[in-house]
C-alpha cells in the first residue's frame, strides 16, 4: 500500500505544477455557469419563486454543486491515460510491474482529482455567492455530511471511467463511450433535477451511477436530511462495489486475451 501513496504523493506535486493550465478550464466553467444562471434567471422572473420544489436558490446551486464534479473530475488518468495505455500495447509491460495497473490508476486519478476538485470548489462558492447568495439552511451538519457523499461521487466518477476505458481491449477507441457516459449525465444530473423529468426517468436514474455523483450530492447539499443521506451513502456503496468488481473482471479478461494473443 505504501508504493501507492507514493504514487499518489508523486501525482500531487506534478499536478500542483500545472496547476495554471486549469484556467481555460476555469473560463469553461464560468461561461457555462453564467449561462444557465441566466437560463434559470428568465425562467423565475415572472414571479415564480418554486419551480418543481426548487426555490432560485437552491437551482443556482444544484448546478454549481454538480458542476463542480463534472469539472472537478475531469483528469485524463481515468480515460486518455488507460485507454492509450492499452491501444499502444503498453498495458504489457505495466502487468508485470510490482503494482497492480488499476489500483495504481486509482490512485493516481484520486490524487490529480484532488487539486482540480479543490480549485473548483472555490470558484463555485465564489460564483454562487455572487449569482444567488449563501446556501438555504446551510449548517455544520450538512457540511459534514457532504464531505463523505462528495469524495465518493469523486471516486464513483473515476471508476465509471476506467470501466469505459477498459473497453478498449475489444474497440478501437473507448472516447465515444465516454462522450455518451459524459453527455447522460449533463442531461440528467447536471443541467435538470430529476423532478424536471417524469417519474419513470427519475426511478431509472436513481439505480445508475448518475444518481451518486451529481443528483444525489447537490440534492443532500441543498434539501439536507437524514433520509436522504442514507439512501445516497446506500447508493454510493453499492454502486463502488459492484463498478469494482466489473473492473477487475473486465481488466483479468483483458490481461488474458493478451496473453492468449502474445501480448
Amino acid at each position: 500500500m505504501k508504493k501507492y501513496f507514493h504514487v499518489m504523493k508523486t501525482t500531487f506535486n506534478d499536478s500542483l505544477q500545472y496547476a495554471s493550465s486549469l484556467i481555460f478550464r476555469f473560463i469553461g466553467f464560468s461561461i457555462t455557469i453564467s449561462i444557465l444562471v441566466s437560463l434559470w434567471s428568465f425562467l423565475y422572473k415572472d414571479g415564480t419563486s418554486i419551480i418543481n420544489g426548487y426555490t432560485f436558490n437552491q437551482m443556482i446551486w444544484y448546478l454549481l454543486l454538480t458542476e463542480i464534479i463534472t469539472f472537478g473530475s475531469g483528469s485524463k488518468v481515468a480515460t486518455d491515460e488507460v485507454r492509450d495505455c492499452i491501444k499502444s500495447g503498453n498495458i504489457a509491460y505495466q502487468v508485470n510491474k510490482p503494482y497492480h495497473y488499476i489500483i495504481y490508476i486509482i490512485f493516481k486519478y484520486l490524487a490529480d482529482t484532488f487539486i482540480r476538485f479543490s480549485m473548483f470548489l472555490v470558484i463555485a462558492t465564489i460564483l454562487g455567492f455572487i449569482f444567488a447568495g449563501p446556501i438555504e439552511n446551510f449548517n455544520i451538519i450538512t457540511l459534514l455530511s457532504a464531505i463523505p457523499v462528495y469524495a465518493f461521487a469523486v471516486l464513483i466518477t473515476g471508476l465509471v471511467k476506467i470501466l469505459i476505458s477498459l473497453s478498449s481491449f475489444w474497440v478501437e477507441d473507448s472516447k465515444p463511450f465516454q462522450m455518451v457516459y459524459n453527455k447522460f449525465v449533463l442531461i440528467f444530473g447536471v443541467f435538470f433535477p430529476l423532478e424536471m423529468f417524469p417519474k419513470i426517468v427519475g426511478k431509472i436514474v436513481r439505480f445508475s451511477p448518475i444518481y451518486g455523483v451529481s443528483y444525489g450530492p447537490a440534492k443532500l447539499v441543498i434539501n439536507f436530511s437524514f433520509n436522504i443521506l442514507k439512501e445516497i451513502l446506500i447508493s454510493q456503496i453499492l454502486t463502488i462495489i459492484i463498478v469494482l468488481t466489473l473492473i477487475f473482471f473486465i481488466y483479468g479478461r483483458g490481461v488474458k486475451k493478451l496473453n492468449v494473443n502474445g501480448g
